[in-house]
């Protein structure tokens, strides 16, 4: 039987209070993160990737087009603005802070978290950008289509908590991802009423 390796206690006894309760999380959570089917139903969190959200706003952008439903075609640009926003923030958190992912701490007891710029994908933790991109999306349509709010925010919060059994992130990359994209979503939608994109008839038009 394999050896565990746990972070010694009297590491996790000096980080920050945010820290120790992620990695403590973690640990122990240890059996059931490692159980096989487990790992299979967080690798289902990959739906929150970039290709696929990008390329459901895109579809919805063209179904809008086509269909001739400008609510539809204001709701994918509100999508498409708030992703790339959430994707830069994304980005700006991942250059300068160094983390490590869950999955490293589980295989090796190690961890690290500080300042820093690595292009490791094992120090990218910090924050989720699955999470930025999923809740970004998911409040971006919610504005124009109010009535599904509440399903498209549950969507994107089980799409942040899959994150958690990938190994992908701890708790706390997962929160910090739902609000760089609360933020992103934010930003996008004072970008859409600046240019005063409304649906008049079967048009989408800008204020003049």
């Amino acid at each position: 039987m394999p050896q565990v390796r746990r972070l010694p206690k009297q590491r996790v006894a000096k980080m920050s209070l945010p820290e120790r309760i992620d990695v403590e999380f973690i640990e122990k959570l240890r059996p059931v993160l490692q159980a096989p089917t487990v790992k299979w139903i967080g690798e289902l969190g990959n739906v929150g990737d970039e290709p696929p959200l990008l390329g459901l706003s895109l579809a919805l952008l063209a179904g809008g087009t086509i269909a001739r439903r400008p609510l539809l075609q204001r709701a994918a640009i509100r999508m498409l603005l708030a992703h790339l926003i959430a994707i830069a923030l994304k980005q700006w958190g991942k250059n300068n802070v160094d983390r490590t992912r869950p999955k490293k701490q589980l295989r090796s007891g190690r961890y690290h978290m500080a300042k820093g710029k690595s292009r490791a994908a094992a120090l990218r933790s910090f924050p989720s950008g699955h999470t930025a991109s999923a809740w970004a999306l998911a409040r971006a349509f919610s504005r124009d289509y109010p009535r599904y709010t509440g399903s498209v925010l549950a969507a994107a919060a089980v799409i942040g908590a899959l994150q958690i059994p990938r190994g992908a992130h701890y708790p706390g990359d997962v929160v910090a991802g739902g609000v760089a994209g609360a933020i992103a979503e934010k930003v996008a939608d004072l970008m859409i009423r600046m240019i005063g994109l409304r649906p008049t008839g079967l048009k989408l038009v800008a204020a003049a």
